[in-house]
């Protein structure tokens, strides 16, 4: 597009100039052929000269904006992270769920944390939303801070929706493997990348793979960020990475259901690569804890060092 109108712009400020040029030649040749007086020709030259300035200026003002148009477009901010591009399944609500009305939660209502791991991601995370938005119910992230990086439009949804957020280190690596310069580089990096993106600062922390080290757990009190906060599965039954079904999946989730459990589920990772059937477990899973009185909640710290975090209603 732009060299097109290049292209167009110089064919039109030629075709000018030839026509200026023709009729500055008229004006030299004029007066013989016409017997036009001097100051006739003079009157002629002035204007032809005054012409040619004009459409050289005119020439020069048409280069610069359009030279300055494509800086503009060379230079302008990549599109909006709105316009990322959703490459897995996503939720439609059902007749129920736009039936559904508000779940009136008491103090005695027992809680459990849904919590996510290892996201956000594009395959995974919008169905987790969609899911968590046409039940109404809330749940807690733990995102990385390579994949906010990557897809923070997604993370923002999440915060924005009024589910909890908690870190998850950058890359998802094996603590106790980690010396600490590289413990505290996961920690520190995946901090400040959530507050910048997501404009809040995150207080909760969960290791990768649920394993510590001493030197992290010392950034961790330095930052005073809440860490290692775990899950519950006394079952042995598999887990969401593990691909074990959307059967599978809501038959691990209310073994472990109580009131306060946390329950350790993934949006990114190896869960991605299970097939698409298996997200259905989420909304049946929803469903069902809601027979049984329960409601889903979101962890958020206690302040105490026993019990770290609590699941409360949102």
């Amino acid at each position: 597009m732009q060299g097109g109108r290049r292209r167009r712009d110089t064919s039109s400020q030629e075709t000018t100039l030839l026509g200026v040029a023709a009729l500055a030649a008229e004006a030299r040749t004029g007066p013989r052929r016409r017997g036009k007086s001097a100051f006739d020709v003079r009157r002629r030259r002035t204007l032809v000269t005054v012409t040619i300035l004009v459409v050289l200026l005119g020439g020069s003002v048409a280069g610069f904006a359009t030279w300055l148009a494509g800086a503009d477009e060379a230079t302008a901010a990549p599109p909006s992270v709105q316009e990322v591009s959703v490459v897995g399944p996503r939720y439609e609500p059902t007749a129920a769920d736009r039936a559904r009305t508000p779940t009136r939660v008491t103090p005695a209502t027992p809680l459990v944390g849904l919590t996510f791991d290892d996201g956000p991601t594009p395959e995974r995370t919008p169905f987790v939303l969609d899911v968590l938005r046409a039940k109404g119910a809330k749940a807690t992230f733990f995102f990385q801070g390579d994949q906010v990086e990557k897809h923070p439009d997604i993370a923002r949804r999440a915060l924005a929706e009024g589910h909890a957020v908690g870190l998850h280190s950058y890359e998802h690596l094996y603590f106790p493997e980690l010396d600490p310069q590289r413990a505290r580089e996961q920690i520190v990096r995946s901090e400040e990348i959530l507050t910048r993106e997501l404009g809040v600062r995150p207080t909760m922390w969960r290791y990768p793979f649920g394993e510590s080290s001493p030197a992290a757990d010392a950034v961790l009190a330095e930052r005073r960020l809440v860490g290692n906060v775990g899950w519950d599965w006394r079952s042995n039954l598999p887990g969401d990475f593990e691909c074990a079904g959307a059967d599978g999946l809501v038959r691990l989730i209310m073994t472990e259901a109580k009131d306060q459990a946390v329950i350790l589920l993934h949006d990114g990772g190896d869960a991605i690569n299970c097939p698409d059937p298996q997200w259905q477990y989420l909304p049946r899973a929803i469903d069902a804890l809601r027979a049984e009185g329960m409601e889903p909640g979101v962890v958020v710290p206690t302040g105490r060092a026993r019990p770290l975090v609590a699941v409360v209603a949102p």
